[in-house]
């Protein structure tokens, strides 16, 4: 498939603040006049805001891991095909809350799934497609737990995890970063939300040469 630059995604454990990043982010290329276009994952289209649904459903405690990473890439698969492609092709920036590398952490290393099978699937959903950019939102899991804690918004499954578990996704996020060095930028979340947001506008001007 052929590369986008234009394209370019956002991970973190939860509670990292990436969202919020994103957004920022969004309004910022908005306002310089750049065509940018906001994805969330699992979402952004009809059928995938179903699944997202049913994923994050705090009451489906029964979810096997096959199960629930077939649903983040049928979600996956719908999203780059029927949204993400399209607007790629038609020189639009996207940016992607969250894309494939969320499973390979969740699922591959926080379930222990088989790596060379999730690393499969992830491709044959997105048919090839990759970020050029994944700007890493890095908090420590004890900061995230904070954060969750202090939050005041609703839990969702993913939210009944221990901290093992997301001890085991940032050690996973730091080992892609380290095996994708040319992707992946790591930036520190845990500092005032400004002065992340102005290191991020600053490698993204660097990137594509914005005044």
């Amino acid at each position: 498939m052929a590369e986008f630059r234009q394209f370019i995604s956002f991970e973190g454990i939860d509670y990292s603040g990436k969202t919020t990043q994103l957004k920022l982010l969004l309004a910022r290329l908005q306002q310089s006049g750049i065509d940018a276009q906001l994805l969330r994952e699992p979402g952004g289209t009809v059928i995938s805001e179903k699944i997202r649904e049913i994923l994050l459903d705090k009451s489906h405690t029964e979810m096997h891991a096959k199960a629930e990473i077939l649903l983040y890439s049928a979600a996956r698969a719908q999203l780059v095909h029927q949204k993400l492609l399209p607007l790629l092709q038609s020189g639009a920036t996207v940016i992607a809350d969250r894309f494939f590398d969320s499973t390979t952490v969740y699922q591959g290393f926080g379930r222990n799934l088989d790596l060379t099978f999730v690393r499969s699937l992830n491709t044959f959903a997105t048919s090839g497609l990759m970020p050029y950019k994944t700007f890493l939102i890095d908090i420590s899991p004890d900061e995230a737990l904070r954060r969750r804690q202090h939050s005041g918004r609703g839990s969702d499954r993913l939210d009944s995890e221990s901290l093992t578990f997301f001890q085991a996704i940032h050690t996973a996020y730091h080992q892609l970063a380290n095996d994708f060095p040319n992707r992946f930028v790591i930036i520190s979340g845990e500092r005032d939300v400004d002065s992340i947001a102005v290191e991020i506008w600053k490698k993204i001007c660097e990137l594509w040469t914005i005044a």
